[in-house]
């Protein structure tokens, strides 16, 4: 799916005050997760997407591939895990260079199915943040290793 957002979009919040979310532009993602909001995917990562990500890699040829699962465990508590990275548009590809976040909850506290599936959105919104952090410090984005052809 691409997803496409103005240069800057206001949103309020609960404060009644506003803040400044600025989007980076059109990109394109490839998301698979437990939870049935896939349409969300492009949504929720939106705001994390950079300018110098864009750049590199156009959604014309590239994907933000984003894969996630969260399992509850008997006793209460929860283990979730999200893996992100860059793939050549709609390659089904799994990406050589990945960028991953655990979330582990111990307790044994049962969680609601609304509870894991938040969670388990900000695990992958965290894996998504590490590709464009890194992406940011490397001089030309140097986030994506292409397979191998022979």
């Amino acid at each position: 799916m691409i997803a496409k957002f103005a240069p800057c979009v206001t949103v309020a919040v609960a404060s009644l005050l506003a803040t400044q979310i600025a989007y980076a532009g059109d990109f394109n993602v490839a998301c698979s997760y437990k939870n049935d909001n896939l349409q969300r995917c492009a949504s929720v990562i939106a705001d994390i997407v950079t300018d110098k990500f864009i750049a590199k890699f156009p959604a014309t040829k590239y994907q933000i591939f984003v894969h996630s699962n969260i399992m509850s465990f008997t006793n209460g508590g929860y283990s979730a895990y999200a893996i992100a990275g860059v793939v050549p548009k709609n390659s089904g590809q799994f990406p050589m260079n990945r960028f991953a976040n655990t979330n582990i909850n111990g307790t044994d506290k049962k969680f609601s199915a609304v509870e894991l599936a938040n969670y388990e959105l900000e695990t992958y919104r965290s894996a998504v943040k590490s590709l464009m952090e890194q992406c940011e410090i490397s001089p030309s984005c140097d986030v994506y290793i292409p397979r191998e052809t022979k």
